[in-house]
Order: C-alpha cells, then structure tokens, then sequence
C-alpha cells in the first residue's frame, strides 16, 4: 500500500522510544519542539541517539552501512517508534537480523523514499563540518538531497538527467558520437531544470543565511567575520553558451575522453571571502561554524518553502570550535525555526540558557539509562 505523501508534509517528531538500539535496552524521550541537547561522557550513546532519530527519518544510519550492527547484544532485532503529537502520526521502525528493514506510518508499510519525504532529516557530520574542504560531487548531493526531499518533480528530472547522461556516456565509450548526441535534448530539457532549482535554493537560502549572520553579529560582533561571504552555484557548464551549446562546444573533447564533461552533473556550490575560497582562509573552527550556519539556513528554507518540517541533527558540537565560535552559535538557538537535536560531551548552557519563551530541552544522556 502506498502512501499519500501530500498527508504528511508537516509531519515532525514529537517523542521517540527505542528498544534493543545501539547501548540501550529501552529509552523513551519526549523531544523540545525547537532544541533538544544530549550531553554526557564519551561513550554514554549520545550519538546513537542522534543516530537513531536519523534511521527513523532516513532508513538509514550515518555512522554505518550495516544496520544490523544497530541491534544490541543478544537481542534479535531494533525497533524504533517515533510520535508527532500535532497529527498523531505513529512511525515504526523494525530492523531484525538477517531481514530487510521495516517502516510503517500509520501502520502503512511506507518506501525510504516515502519515509525520507514524510519525516526529512537532515545531518551535519565530520564531513559538513567541512564542507568547502570535500570534493564538489559531496556538495551536489548535499545540495540535490535538500531539493530531492522537497519537490517530487527534482527527483524526476534528477533520475532522468542521469539516465540520458549514462546512455550518452556509453555511446562516446563505443566512440559513436552521432548516438551520444542524440541523448543531447533529454539531457538539456532535464538539466535546465535542475540547474535552475538549484540556483533558485541557493539564492533563497544565501538571504535567510545574511539574515541569520546579521542577528548573530548584533549580539557578538566576531560573527561579522560570516557576513563577507559570496556564495554561487557553479552550474558545471558554460552559462554563457547554455547547456545545448556546452555540449556542442565539448564533443571533440568528450569523445576523446569518453565521457560528458560539460552540465549540471559537473555544477560546484562555491564559497569565497574577499576573492578568496573559504577553505583557503578560515580557520577550523571558523569553517565549521559557517558549515553549521549554511546548514540552519536551509533547513529554515525548506520548512517555509516546501512545507516541512526537517530535523536537523548535529553530533559533538564543540570539537573544532574555539570558545570564540561558541559564543557566536549560542545566539542562533533563538533563529531556530525546526526541530535541531544536537549533543556534546558538556552542558554549555548552565547560565546561558535562553528566554523562557525559548523551547530548549537538555538530556543528560547518562542519567536517562
């Protein structure tokens, strides 16, 4: 049975239980409805907390690609329940040993693609700390995965650029290049549409992000240092000439070469400062702190754009951040506008705790087993 996505566009978790995940035989943990942080010693499964909100909302883990090592000791199978009290939506998760896993909403058997859209969540890990230090096919998908989630019509496009891309490559391993061109019209009628999907998402999320940073720099002035920023698309082929005349201008070398190298599929997302890119001159911190900035700003523009509410989820906050970049993030719980789950060895907030009128939860993971 399928399930009606346009149902649960506003779906968001409330509470999560666990049983037989990771350390923990049975958890159960009522989420704040803005910022909830898990804090405690290293080994305590603040992380596996993190993780198993992350499996509820993605089928997936991003510790791992072994979803059975997710199961406890001696116990057989995981599962996972997660509630949104505003709809009274239920998902469960079931994962067993030696059997695929197992979603439901509503006691529906849903897809990942289903669930992925229904219950979005979003990571920021090792690697989006990062960001501008990964190769450029890292910042695609972290570009094209925001985009896939929000709008049906992206992934069709999406699937059916790379498609016509796999056939024209394979015509141009053969050396036929009279059948690679004729993959040409598909390849641009679907690529003009991503190209400009992900142009519209960064323009959007570059104004919610200098809105975001002009907040933060009223309340410590060392957050200016993010305000000096030019983000673009890079689109992977000549914005002059359009992709049609791209590709055309790139035969002899793409016959040579056996592959496409001009379009969407070859597009960067580029941050600089002053002519400079930002992995070039900033700092550990600086960049991890900015990665978490970019991070927030779009998932603000997807719950206001498309209608969702994702989670965002950020693992052991305070490595790589000086004290400096700390006291720049602490403001931004104030801009939240999803649910953001986070965690950390310590409690930062003992005395810095935010306004009443702020929903914030702290879990000290250690006294919740």
């Amino acid at each position: 049975m399928l399930l009606c996505l346009s149902l649960y566009r506003e779906v968001a978790f409330s509470k999560i239980d666990l049983r037989n995940f990771r350390c923990f035989d049975s958890l159960s943990i009522d989420l704040s409805s803005k910022s909830s942080l898990f804090y405690g010693k290293n080994g305590c499964g603040k992380t596996s907390i993190l993780e198993s909100i992350y499996v509820a909302s993605s089928g997936r883990s991003f510790r791992t690609s072994n979803l059975e090592s997710l199961i406890k000791k001696g116990s057989e199978a995981f599962f996972i329940r997660a509630y949104d009290n505003n709809t009274g939506s239920i998902l469960e998760v079931k994962k067993a040993k030696n059997k695929p896993i197992n979603i439901k909403i509503n006691n529906s058997r849903v897809t990942i693609s289903e669930l992925v859209r229904a219950f979005p969540s979003f990571s920021i890990d090792s690697k989006t700390f990062f960001y501008n230090d990964n190769a450029p096919e890292y910042r695609r998908k972290q570009l094209d995965r925001g985009l896939f989630i929000a709008s049906p019509d992206y992934a069709k496009d999406w699937f059916g650029y790379f498609r016509s891309l796999k056939q024209r490559n394979s015509a141009l391993k053969l050396g036929d290049i009279a059948q690679a061109k004729a993959y040409d019209p598909l390849l641009v009628e679907n690529g003009e549409k991503l190209n400009l999907l992900r142009e519209n998402l960064i323009i959007e999320v570059r104004e919610i992000y200098f809105n975001l940073v002009k907040n933060l720099t009223q309340e410590n002035q060392r957050a200016s240092i993010f305000s000096d920023l030019d983000v673009y698309l890079k689109p992977g082929f000549n914005s002059d000439l359009g992709i049609m005349e791209s590709l055309l201008s790139t035969n002899v070398i793409d016959l040579k070469r056996r592959i496409t190298t001009s379009g969407p599929h070859k597009a960067d997302v580029i941050f600089e400062s002053k002519g400079s890119l930002i992995k070039d001159i900033f700092s550990r911190g600086e960049q991890k702190l900015l990665s978490i900035l970019w991070s927030l700003s779009q998932n603000i523009y997807l719950g206001r754009v498309f209608n969702l509410s994702p989670i965002l989820l950020l693992d052991d906050l305070s490595s790589e951040l000086d004290t400096e970049m700390l006291e720049c993030f602490l403001p931004t719980l104030k801009y939240i506008e999803n649910r953001f789950v986070f965690s950390n060895i310590v409690d930062l907030f003992d005395s810095k705790i935010l306004d009443k009128e702020q929903s914030f939860k702290k879990f000290h993971v250690e006294q919740l087993k």
